[in-house]
């Protein structure tokens, strides 16, 4: 028996140092810029605004920012505790939610090696939304304890929905994923009545979170807000593409698929309480790489007690009986050297890169030294900037410094402005007006943009700022000291 507890204890470990691994890099998201720019302004006006003040160009006449507040949290927590806060939320969210999957598999009925085997498959489903932090790190947890009260309500327990009435305004205001576990509230409603099971108290409890998704700032207007966000088009954010546009998640999620049919042949589907949920998320997931997080938790959930049933699953129980000091040493080696190699993505500190870390890293890299230049200048104006760096910007150098563009597309902006923004930097047909369009006093650009070449020998700007990776051209007219060299700037400082 001791040594069925050390096996455990070792799978569970080597579980969370793969997970570790995924989530180790602490480089800083680059919507949480923007959130922390929200939250800094309604703490210093008292409220939340309706209206944006941080950009220059046309942007929508309502902003209902649905991450309000995860930002809100992040900055209070940064303020406190400093970078070692955001790193203290950070694993609490993700360490939390492998809490909640593995206490719902076991509940299930599912065997220790079972939820091992999905879980490690689960997590290698993960997509782009963990983060240091993304907001969508709330719904995931919030997702897997939704689903632990659906287990409640197939036993009759009812008690879950006072959860639900407290954690879903709650849910609201952290992130608009607040939609994903209303609707699976309606998959679990809809597979209860069709299978004859007491259905009527999750209709009404629907219906009840309608109003209850009003307690937010903007009341009823985040409602239009939902709609217009799940329906609107984003042709050119990658994370949003179908799962078959990238290879590697397409293999990823055609093995989880490959393993649920295993699972679940011959009429064994019938019987799987969530089975509507498994569908359905999937289907979410294969349409887009954004859903894909929701998929894998109710798999890591679901699927391990339905396999602890089937011959497979006793194969596995009887071989970790067996071998139990086998699986001891290899979960110890393989934690280790998990745990070594997300050692050097530095998990202990939160990093705002200027250039790539070392060679193949794929994260992202800020304009460090272009921002430096103009907070030493204390410029104040419009800086034209592209999508990913424009909240980088705006936290950084706002309210004085006004931006174009930042990746609060669906929030802020009309949907042109993200196909304008696109063609400028690409420098097609009609870039030019662009540039005289608005009222723009700085263009900052990476050096291997089209746009980048065109200014250099456009009339009345300058080449203002260059380093290994940015330039920035400035107007004339502001006759600012040019800084140019191929040198690597310093890494910046969060916040």
């Amino acid at each position: 028996m001791q040594m069925h507890r050390t096996a455990k204890w070792l799978l569970i470990t080597c579980l969370l140092t793969l997970l570790f691994l995924y989530t180790a890099s602490g480089v800083v998201d680059l919507d949480l810029w923007h959130e922390l720019a929200l939250a800094r302004e309604a703490l210093q006006t008292g409220h939340v605004p309706w209206q944006d003040h941080f950009a220059y160009t046309p942007k929508l006449d309502l902003v209902v920012h649905h991450e309000w507040g995860a930002g809100l949290l992040a900055y209070l927590l940064t303020e406190a505790l400093g970078p070692a806060g955001l790193l203290l939320l950070k694993f609490s969210l993700v360490f939390g939610l492998a809490v909640v999957c593995w206490g719902n598999a076991r509940r299930r009925g599912a065997s220790v090696i079972a939820t091992g085997l999905v879980a490690a498959l689960a997590i290698w489903l993960r997509d782009y939304s963990f983060g240091t932090v993304r907001a969508q790190m709330y719904s995931y947890l919030l997702t897997a304890l939704l689903l632990w009260g659906f287990d409640c309500d197939r036993k009759g327990d009812r008690r879950w929905l006072i959860g639900l009435f407290v954690l879903f305004p709650l849910w609201v205001n952290l992130h608009g994923g607040c939609l994903v576990g209303a609707g699976l509230l309606g998959g679990h409603w809809l597979e209860q009545l069709m299978r004859r099971q007491p259905h009527r108290h999750l209709l009404i409890a629907g219906l009840l979170l309608i109003p209850l998704a009003a307690l937010n700032p903007w009341g009823w207007h985040y409602h239009a807000y939902l709609a217009r966000a799940i329906t609107m088009p984003r042709p050119r954010i990658s994370e949003w593409d179908p799962v078959w546009v990238e290879w590697p998640h397409l293999i990823r999620f055609t093995v989880s698929v490959g393993l649920g049919w295993l699972i679940l042949r011959d009429g064994r589907w019938r019987q799987m309480p969530g089975i509507l949920l498994l569908v359905a998320t999937g289907l979410a997931g294969l349409k887009s790489n954004r859903f894909l997080a929701f998929y894998a938790i109710v798999y890591a959930c679901y699927l391990p007690g339905q396999l602890s049933r089937i011959e497979l699953g006793k194969v596995l129980r009887r071989g970790w009986w067996k071998y139990q000091r086998v699986f001891c040493g290899g979960f110890a080696m393989c934690s280790l050297l998990l745990l070594g190699k997300s050692l050097t993505d530095e998990p202990w500190r939160v990093s705002v890169p200027s250039h790539r870390k070392k060679e193949g890293a794929f994260h992202l890299t800020y304009p460090v030294g272009a921002v430096n230049y103009l907070t030493n200048l204390k410029f104040q104006g419009n800086v034209f900037v592209p999508y990913n760096w424009g909240s980088y910007v705006m936290w950084k150098l706002g309210p004085e410094v006004q931006i174009s563009f930042d990746s609060r597309y669906e929030v802020a902006y009309p949907t042109w402005r993200l196909e304008e923004d696109e063609a400028f930097f690409a420098a097609r047909d009609g870039w030019e007006q662009t540039l005289a369009k608005y009222p723009t006093d700085i263009v900052l650009v990476l050096l291997n943009m089209e746009v980048a070449q065109k200014l250099a020998d456009h009339p009345g700007w300058q080449s203002v700022y260059r380093d290994s990776q940015f330039a920035m051209f400035a107007r004339e007219e502001l006759n600012l000291p040019p800084i140019l060299s191929d040198a690597i700037p310093p890494e910046g400082r969060y916040p």
